[in-house]
């Protein structure tokens, strides 16, 4: 108060002095103050001539002027938390002035999470409320930013390998997982050998009445995926090695069955997972949950270390600063390209970017990170192929018609009469 600042009637924390404009908001041992620059370095001279201050950053639009600065932030372990039943009931839209501003922050965090495979789930779910955006949506966009305040780097580590012969796909379900609408969540990730290829979130667009059902949609989406990136890449031989790993329940006689209860669809997709199998296209495994690292996209209750767990089976892991291939950033918000290295970026990771692996040392990473599909084998019982049973034929009148049509005179005789008989 002595230097002429007066409490505002909105908020006690907030105070404004009326000479020079200057509004200066406090919070705990740390205050922020906005205001005409001289004014600001009239009040920041006083206030350091009475207490010990340190200035952590002042920001503006000049050469010398800083372009960011944090102050409490502080990172959270996990990027999102299951909400309630009651936090769900309780829930209010927010006013329509913020609506714009929702919407470019979750599309922002909707491009970000391309390479953040953690934070695919928690960005799906902000961005379901992009049509109608709620108090606990904003919520769970502020806990999406505290977590990248604290993992603000995630690499994926890629090492070289000799040869691929086939591509594996991890899918997951969590049925009725939302509790607002009950849809159910599927999810999968795509990897060649140790590598991370691709990797979804989204929300199933039917209710199913099963955890069955929501996992058969989540392995017919997977082997959609997994025939798509396999076709352009291994051509029309696509290997027998394509592996739709399910956590939880067997789908093969879910997949081989030829009917569904409503529509096309739905018949259709399951027809062609059958005739996929059938032919050896791709093979369906059951592993553990544990060792699924689709788990990673389907739940918002996984905690820091199973998170970082699945990071690991994915070949992702934190790290602190700047990769050295990163551009540099200068105050006044230029930014320096340094001519690129691969010696320099590999040296990051403790890599010789000029080794070749051989089969089996890739499949020593594999099982280092502990990966199942290094042993296909243990996850696929042999299955004598059993012939088909002979089925006698009934007598068709229409077909013998037509036969007996068809051998004298080309079908033409007498096609006119028997087009008006019938």
């Amino acid at each position: 108060m002595e230097f002429g600042f007066k409490i505002v009637a909105s908020s006690a924390c907030v105070s404004y002095r009326s000479g020079d404009h200057l509004v200066c908001s406090i919070h705990g041992d740390g205050f922020t103050t906005v205001g005409p620059k001289s004014a600001l370095e009239k009040f920041v001279k006083n206030m350091m001539g009475k207490y010990k201050l340190q200035e952590a950053a002042r920001l503006g639009p000049g050469a010398d002027d800083d372009k960011e600065a944090r102050m409490l932030c502080e990172g959270v372990a996990t990027p999102a938390v299951r909400q309630s039943i009651d936090q769900i009931n309780n829930d209010e839209p927010i006013a329509k002035s913020e609506i714009a501003r929702f919407r470019a922050i979750a599309a922002r965090c909707n491009y970000l999470a391309a390479d953040r495979p953690e934070c695919q789930f928690s960005t799906k779910e902000v961005c379901r409320f992009m049509s109608a955006p709620t108090k606990l949506s904003v919520e769970a966009l502020k806990r999406f930013g505290r977590y990248l305040v604290k993992y603000p780097r995630l690499v994926f580590m890629h090492p070289f390998q000799k040869s691929i012969d086939g591509i594996d796909v991890y899918v997951d379900a969590d049925h009725a997982g939302c509790l607002r609408t009950l849809e159910s969540t599927s999810d999968g990730c795509v990897l060649a050998g140790s590598h991370l290829l691709k990797s979804w979130s989204s929300t199933q667009p039917t209710i199913t009445l099963s955890s069955g059902e929501a996992e058969l949609h989540g392995v017919v989406r997977g082997g959609a995926v997994g025939l798509g990136i396999a076709s352009p890449t291994f051509g029309p031989q696509c290997p027998d090695s394509f592996a739709d790993l399910d956590r939880q329940h067997s789908i093969t006689g879910h997949l081989c069955t030829s009917g569904a209860r409503q529509g096309a669809p739905p018949r259709c997709a399951r027809a062609l997972g059958a005739a996929k199998t059938s032919t050896r296209r791709f093979v369906l495994y059951k592993v553990d949950g544990d060792m699924n690292p689709g788990d990673l996209f389907t739940k918002a209750s996984l905690t820091s270390h199973r998170i970082r767990t699945l990071l690991s089976l994915l070949g992702c892991q934190y790290m602190n600063g700047r990769s050295r291939a990163a551009p540099e950033l200068g105050k006044d918000g230029s930014s320096t390209q340094r001519p690129f290295r691969q010696k320099d970026a590999w040296a990051e990771y403790d890599d010789d970017c000029e080794r070749q692996y051989n089969d089996d040392e890739v499949v020593t990473i594999l099982r280092a990170n502990g990966l199942p599909h290094t042993r296909r084998e243990a996850f696929i019982p042999e299955r004598p192929k059993q012939a088909y049973p002979a089925v006698e034929e009934e007598p068709d009148p229409m077909h013998d018609d037509g036969v007996s049509m068809g051998r004298h005179d080309s079908g033409r005789s007498e096609l006119q009469e028997r087009i008006g008989a019938h």
